[in-house]
């Protein structure tokens, strides 16, 4: 059984140029693919270069691995993002634990925020200079991502589709947003594990805090504590004066409850005010830059791949129909044109039938097209160099299993011949059953016999 088509699957602007970027790639390492029947496919779109393009794309991908292979890698990529968001969470956790350093019960202020707040601000500034015009951002955890992306989604054409994504991103010009949302998601999600490890670990021991130093002036804590203490301040968070600072430095004394409290509150809404909002802000700047840049996606015409497909996908020479009717040659008796009327395009096709089975047909009429065997590759290019018939009977030895190969082949004829129909001959009942099954799951109808076919086209015998 062949692929699903891809209509059955959610089918978002990025995942359809996705697609044609995997299928262009695909084309120039390995060479062109067969597409007259993705081609025909193509050109019920729009016309327009961008929806064709994207319409043969589909159509490729669906009846190949390939649209498989892109599914298999989108499932890897979000499980290797889960597993690095998991990571942040329990690292957040652990460094909240480590901050308070729960054996001693005292903990330095300093040092808690250097381990809490210090990273987060290298890595924040590092991202905001990546974001100036001409320089690239950080990838370290990208190539982390993509990494274990790789390790996940293994199998045929892995690399493909990691490299048309990649290669789609750039383009767009969507790629520092892209890992913009990678960096941030994983610091939102270290904050949402850290801060409430702060809460629960406040709440169910006692600790004293302390400035502590050896170069610093007592007074440089005052100022820092109350530029720390302004962004949470405004969130209702105290900021101890400094009598608390005074009292909370080394060797000065020892700090009442009520300021050791104030203290717990001032660490946590440092933490949420310089850690979790900043990165949850910056985590909606890129998610709303990267749906911008993505919403500007667009097949660019110039690439090597669809400058070969232009000419089959618009075609410059089309029919434009009976400009005016043809003299007439001569008195014609109507019965023999009827039936050249009616049997005019029709042909025949034997697939994969058993050497028992005779061919051609007995009572095939002259005026149907025979276009004989097709069991091999080299028959269906035959045939499709051949085949122009309106009406198209394919005659199918019902004693084989249709594999998913005779599907894409009944599909492409089915886009070939506005009107095909199938016979059937012969087979267990079993294996008749998975034919009924193929030819409804693709909607094609059958015939009982060559004459019920012959009559469904309107052929008219001589007496």
């Amino acid at each position: 059984m062949r692929n699903a088509p891809p209509a059955t699957r959610p089918d978002t602007p990025l995942l359809q140029h996705w697609r044609a970027e995997a299928v262009r790639l695909r084309e120039a390492h390995w060479g062109p693919l067969e597409d007259r029947a993705a081609c025909q496919a193509a050109l019920r779109a729009p016309a327009q270069l961008g929806p064709r393009i994207l319409a043969r794309a589909a159509w490729l991908a669906g009846h190949s691995p390939l649209q498989d292979c892109l599914d298999r890698w989108s499932l890897g990529a979000r499980w290797a993002l889960g597993a690095l968001w998991l990571a942040a969470g329990l690292a957040g956790i652990g460094a909240a634990g480590a901050a308070l350093n729960p054996s001693q019960g005292s903990v330095n202020l300093a040092t808690a925020l250097l381990g809490l707040l210090g990273l987060h601000a290298l890595t924040l500034l590092i991202w905001l200079i990546g974001c100036l015009p001409g320089l690239q951002p950080a990838t370290a955890l990208s190539r982390l991502w993509l990494w274990l992306t790789r390790k996940i989604a293994r199998g045929p054409d892995a690399a493909l589709a990691a490299q048309a994504f990649l290669s789609l991103l750039a383009r767009a010009r969507a790629w520092k947003p892209a890992v913009g949302l990678l960096s941030h998601g994983a610091w939102t999600i270290a904050y949402l594990g850290a801060i409430p490890t702060l809460i629960i670990l406040l709440s169910t021991r006692s600790y004293s805090f302390h400035w502590e130093t050896t170069l610093l002036s007592p007074q440089s804590f005052v100022v820092f504590s109350e530029w720390l203490g302004s962004l949470p301040g405004l969130l209702g968070f105290p900021t101890p004066d400094r009598m608390a600072v005074a009292l909370s430095m080394g060797g000065a004394g020892t700090a009442s409850a009520a300021i050791q409290a104030d203290w717990s509150l001032w660490l946590i809404g440092c933490l949420l005010s310089w850690g979790l909002l900043p990165r949850l802000l910056a985590l909606a700047v890129c998610g709303a830059w990267l749906r911008q840049r993505l919403r500007r996606l667009a097949i660019d015409p110039d690439l090597p791949g669809w400058l070969e497909v232009r000419e089959r996908l618009l075609p410059t020479h089309q029919s434009l129909g009976i400009d005016r009717p043809a003299p007439a040659d001569g008195p014609v008796r109507a019965g023999a044109a009827a039936v050249r009327a009616a049997t005019t395009h029709a042909a025949v096709l034997a697939y994969e039938l058993g050497p028992d089975l005779a061919w051609p047909p007995d009572g095939l009429p002259d005026t149907v097209q025979d276009l004989g065997r097709c069991d091999s590759r080299e028959d269906r290019q035959r045939i499709r160099a051949q085949l122009d018939a309106a009406h198209l009977l394919l005659i199918c030895d019902a004693r084989l299993t249709p594999d998913r190969g005779t599907a894409a082949w009944l599909d492409e004829l089915d886009h070939a011949c506005p009107d095909l129909r199938i016979l059937c001959l012969g087979g267990p009942t079993e294996r008749r059953q998975a034919w009924q099954q193929t030819l409804s799951r693709q909607h094609l109808r059958q015939v009982s016999d060559l004459a019920a076919w012959l009559e469904h086209i309107g052929f008219v015998p001589h007496d």
